[in-house]
């Protein structure tokens, strides 16, 4: 089977990016019907992303393009057979987004440049409340994989963007996912524990 690549923004040319085409078809070779719910796939995802991010260097296009354009996120590359798809993000300095899940699916998020903290939550259905298990702290290179109903949200701690990178085993837009409020948090994400 062919790579196959879609290309949603042609200025990014993720096709002539030797390292990317190489992830991408790393991916595509492991990818089996359960992978956007198996958690070793996700796993092995990470580690395939650490390796692209640490390979690719500033001159690369989509990196140019995403510091030129500020963009909040947009699709890299969309698989046309399996569906995975590989997201971009410019987070501004102190960017924070609330908690959430991705349902039965899984994610990895992974940081180019700057650094992201991204708390994982365990939820409490008496007190309809979350709690904060670990904080992971992600710099240049750094990946972490949630797994299906992990609920996470991510911040930028810093002045300074990060460029942050989302790989999701589906597309979620017609899968239904928990959604939270900040005040269903019960502790400062701050104080609680971290890994890193």
């Amino acid at each position: 089977m062919g790579l196959g690549f879609q290309e949603v923004k042609n200025v990014n040319k993720p096709a002539n990016d030797i390292a990317f085409r190489q992830y991408i078809s790393a991916i595509n070779d492991l990818w089996q019907p359960q992978s956007a719910k198996d958690t070793d796939t996700a796993h092995r995802v990470s580690e395939l992303m650490s390796e692209w991010l640490r390979s690719t260097t500033p001159d690369t296009a989509w990196v140019r393009n995403l510091k030129a354009e500020k963009s909040s996120g947009f699709p890299l590359y969309t698989h046309p057979d399996h569906g995975f798809i590989q997201m971009n993000h410019y987070h501004a300095g102190y960017r924070t987004n609330t908690p959430h899940d991705h349902g039965p699916y899984w994610v990895v998020y992974g940081v180019y440049e700057g650094e992201a903290e991204i708390p994982v939550y365990a939820y409490d259905a008496t007190s309809n409340t979350l709690r904060v298990d670990r904080i992971d702290r992600l710099k240049g290179g750094d990946t972490v994989a949630y797994l299906p109903g992990d609920i996470h949200s991510t911040r930028v701690p810093t002045p300074e963007p990060a460029l942050v990178l989302r790989f999701l085993s589906t597309d979620l837009s017609q899968v239904p996912r928990r959604r939270f409020k900040p005040e269903q948090i019960s502790e400062d994400p701050v104080s609680s524990p971290e890994r890193t």
